[in-house]
Parts: C-alpha cells; structure tokens; sequence
C-alpha cells in the first residue's frame, strides 16, 4: 500500500513523497471507512488521537534511551 522512497534521506522530494503517501494512504482509509458506517470527521479524529498517541511512546521510548545508554 505503501512504496519504499525513492530519495535520499537528505533530500527535499522525500518529504513530498511521504506526504503523497501518507494522504493517499488515508485518503483510502478514510473512503473505506465511510462505506462502512464511521463519519469521516469521527475518522480522522480517531487517526489524530492514535497518531498523537504513538508520537508519545515515541518521545518517552526515545528518553528512556537517553536515559540509560
């Protein structure tokens, strides 16, 4: 569902093909789940609130890593 990036990390277009990605990506979840009965406001909603969500157990993974190297 998703390609594998075609630029370097240093590279400008690699931003732009993740964000091309990631809109695609949700742009399908969001039509699928819409068919089935979730609005999509409620959608994305919950995809902020998850998102948000990892984002933390990123930050605190990446402390505890600081914290004992």
């Amino acid at each position: 569902m998703i390609d594998p990036p075609t630029a370097q990390p240093e590279a400008p277009e690699r931003k732009v093909e993740l964000d091309q990605a990631v809109e695609f990506a949700i742009q399908l979840l969001v039509e699928e789940a819409h068919l089935v009965g979730w609005t999509r406001i409620e959608f994305l909603t919950a995809v902020l609130d998850a998102a948000n969500y990892r984002l933390s157990v990123l930050e605190e993974e990446r402390e505890l890593e600081a914290d004992n190297p």
